[in-house]
């Protein structure tokens, strides 16, 4: 008796497309509206931004393509006294505040993930009250003057160095590591040092990066503190730089007499886009970089309370 083996029928690559339905046909334009819709306006803020007014004007700030292309609105904000100071400034804050942010958060998560850790409990109850009860604005203002704190670019990373939130979801992440490979390195001879440093660290670059995201971005965007507790101009940060540059070319352009009203508001959306450009292109740039570990960082570090 002959037996013949199953052969699968071979499926081409034009049957395959033969069998797209409706379904997925909405499905593929849905999904292309939202991509659209979510990148167009950066995509806009960049075409305005190289744009010389007249065209903003005539498309009614709607650019699809840019007809014109100027580099004057970048020359402005370059050009604006103290910018670079504050650019300095920013990249000081957001260096050295992710740095510490980083190594608090992750020895106090480390710390309150120990199983064995006496009032291990009441600890994370009195770290996550903080969340929802402060000392208020005066007192703090009080305490930052006591402390030296007043008109230094530290105001800016030591009293923000731990985010709650961000400590308890390190916290969870250690959580959720196996005990074994810990203990088994305890076995061997190894103290808490050399475990946190060869094996935990190793294994946890998704939260870390996930971590050195929220940090990096809340310490770039640093705008109130800095006009609250810094009367220096010199120890400003670029996004208060940029908010005077635009609040001084709107009056600029509002005192020219040859121009009407609805010109003169037009006029600034130019600077307007080339600010926003020239804050949040640092943080784009670095996101690609971290983003293969943001969502698995948020994911595991959710998964154990």
């Amino acid at each position: 008796m002959i037996r013949h083996a199953y052969v699968a029928p071979q499926v081409s690559r034009k049957s395959r497309l033969h069998h797209v339905t409706i379904g997925d046909v909405i499905i593929y334009i849905v999904v292309s509206l939202l991509g659209f819709s979510m990148l167009y306006p950066f995509v806009n803020l960049v075409f305005q931004s190289v744009s010389p007014n007249w065209v903003i004007t005539q498309a009614n700030g709607m650019l699809l393509w840019p007809q014109e292309v100027t580099f004057d609105n970048y020359l402005y904000v370059f050009q604006y006294p103290n910018v670079w100071n504050s650019y300095k400034n920013t990249i000081f804050v957001t260096i050295v505040g992710t740095s510490l942010s980083l190594v608090l958060s992750t020895l106090g998560g480390y710390s309150l993930s120990k199983r064995d850790l006496p009032g291990r409990f009441a600890m994370t109850m009195l770290i996550l009250i903080t969340m929802w009860v402060s000392g208020g604005l005066i007192p703090g203002y009080l305490n930052l003057r006591r402390l030296g704190f007043l008109n230094t670019l530290w105001v800016m990373i030591i009293p923000d160095a731990i985010s709650t939130g961000n400590l308890l979801l390190m916290r969870n992440f250690f959580l959720g590591m196996s005990e074994e490979l810990k203990e088994s390195a305890y076995m061997d001879g190894a103290s808490e040092p050399v475990v946190l440093w060869k094996i935990v660290l190793p294994l946890s670059m998704p939260i870390i990066a996930t971590m050195a995201l929220f940090y990096g971005v809340s310490n770039w965007n640093e705008y109130s503190t800095p006009l609250m507790y810094n009367s220096n101009d010199k120890l400003h940060t670029i996004q208060v730089v940029l908010q005077k540059m635009y609040n001084n070319s709107v009056q600029k352009i509002q005192d020219m007499d040859d121009l009407t009203s609805a010109t003169s508001s037009i006029a600034t959306e130019a600077v307007r886009s080339a600010t926003v450009v020239f804050a949040t292109l640092p943080i784009i740039m670095v996101y690609p970089f971290l983003q293969k570990h943001f969502a698995k960082g948020v994911m595991v570090g959710s998964l154990k309370g």
